[in-house]
């Protein structure tokens, strides 16, 4: 059984969190993409996928939700704490942590992201570029949302052709675009000149 003063930081600590996991997700799925499609040239606050800057993030929200289920669960077996309260802060918890889950899928690229009012859709995007000048197995293409990088490689297979369609990419962000060469040794070339392509 907690205080009843050790019961009103449970309580505000849990309000707290969850308000900040659950703002930190919105402004990562919805808020920032958003802004990025109405004013292509704003600087994005969303970690890069996979990036340092993501693995750290990723690791503040895990934490977070954590502290948020041990909080919930003290709240939940303490018996003087009333039932509505209890039932608030269950809901508080559960959204928190349903955001977080997504915002980690969505980022991580499991999953595209949600939007609201309308079905999330991915997009295509065709690739060309010109043959290199050495003799080469084949090409990797790499995206981006930052132009300069940092780029992940988005093809399985080595692709032969000259042409490459990264399929169901998530609208509403703009996204860059390079491809290096690979020689009969498995070694890359240096990026090519980067492709800027805006997904609406």
């Amino acid at each position: 059984m907690l205080h009843s003063a050790a019961r009103v930081r449970v309580l505000s600590i849990i309000w707290v969190v969850a308000s900040v996991l659950v703002l930190f997700a919105a402004e990562n799925l919805w808020i920032d993409p958003w802004l990025r499609n109405k004013l292509p040239h704003a600087p994005s606050l969303t970690p890069e996928a996979l990036s340092g800057l993501w693995f750290l993030a990723l690791l503040a929200v895990t934490i977070f939700c954590l502290l948020l289920i041990v909080a919930q669960v003290l709240v939940a077996l303490d018996r003087g704490i009333p039932s509505s309260k209890k039932m608030g802060t269950g809901v508080a918890t559960s959204l928190a942590i349903l955001l977080c889950v997504l915002w980690a899928c969505a980022t991580s690229g499991m999953t595209s992201r949600p939007t609201f009012g309308q079905k999330s859709k991915g997009h295509s995007v065709t690739l060309t570029w010109k043959a290199s000048k050495s003799a080469v197995n084949g090409y990797n293409v790499y995206r981006g949302t930052s132009s300069g990088g940092p780029y992940s490689k988005i093809n399985s297979e080595l692709v032969s052709g000259l042409t490459y369609v990264d399929q169901n990419v998530p609208g509403g962000r703009t996204y860059y675009y390079v491809t290096r060469a690979v020689d009969a040794g498995g070694r890359e070339s240096a990026n090519s000149t980067e492709i800027t392509v805006a997904v609406p």
